[in-house]
């Protein structure tokens, strides 16, 4: 082979190094601005998450409270209703 050729082949080959590097390192770069954003809407999606919670919590609440009501106007109405009965019973 020609000194010529030799060097023309390592050239070619170093080109090709240094465009699979530049290739590489632009990969890199973009997996990691897709994470970075990945994780903006991670964090998004966690505090959203902990709202809803914290209403489910509060509705959960809101909840028990009026069965509590309702339980309570149950046997308030009970009672009215046997002292009717009573009342009834006497007349």
């Amino acid at each position: 082979m020609s000194t010529g050729l030799i060097i023309a082949i390592v050239v070619v080959v170093v080109i090709l190094l240094v465009i699979a590097a530049i290739a590489a390192r632009r990969g890199r770069a973009k997996r990691e601005l897709q994470r970075e954003r990945l994780s903006e809407q991670v964090g998004g999606h966690r505090s959203e998450a902990e709202v809803h919670a914290s209403k489910a919590q509060d509705h959960e609440q809101q909840a028990r409270e009026a069965a509590e009501r309702a339980e309570r106007e149950r046997q308030l109405a009970q009672h009215h209703d046997g002292k009717a009965d009573d009342l009834e019973q006497k007349l």
